[in-house]
């Protein structure tokens, strides 16, 4: 029994498959991280760019936008890589007071997936040439929730960390 087991730790073949073994998470992590990276720039620009066509629709007082759900489904037609985007996104509109504006004050509202119903948060279409505040928040799955970016982003209700954006616009005169 002891020569065999002598015979056996003098083998050299298989030490390959040990550093492999070993080194491969090392070598994969950077490469899954710069994945993870990628993926959440590219939903974060086509955030962006929804709403900035949306909000090109809304400005100039398109009659198919005049509720929270409508303009919700117009900008998930627009998105096309965020998944389950009308049970993931909320929004917030409302007239902004020029003369003392401030910014907002409180953090964007996200959807909870707990809850079955997330309802617009506020939807005011306000009146001819008011300025007005749209903001959108959708959440979105890591790839690798456990590592990496997925680790340390911080969570919203039901998982998922939130994507925001963000703009101002003037309401155009109607005739």
């Amino acid at each position: 029994m002891i020569g065999f087991l002598k015979k056996f730790l003098r083998r050299e073949d298989g030490y390959a498959t040990a550093e492999v073994a070993l080194l491969f998470p090392a070598v994969l992590w950077p490469f899954m991280l710069a994945m993870e990276t990628g993926l959440i720039q590219i939903r974060q620009v086509m955030l962006e760019r929804a709403m900035d066509v949306v909000v090109r629709d809304l400005r100039l007082g398109n009659p198919d936008l005049d509720t929270g759900e409508k303009l919700k489904a117009a900008l998930c037609a627009e998105v096309l890589i965020m998944g389950d985007c009308e049970r993931d996104i909320m929004l917030e509109m409302g007239p902004v007071q020029v003369a003392d504006f401030e910014g907002p004050t409180t953090r964007q509202a996200c959807a909870d997936r707990q809850k079955e119903v997330n309802p617009v948060t506020n939807y005011t279409p306000g009146a001819t040439n008011e300025m007005m505040l749209l903001r959108f928040c959708i959440l979105h799955d890591p790839i690798l929730p456990a590592v990496g970016l997925g680790k340390i982003l911080p969570r919203e209700a039901g998982g998922g960390f939130a994507l925001t954006a963000s703009t101002f616009f003037v309401n155009e005169p109607r005739d």
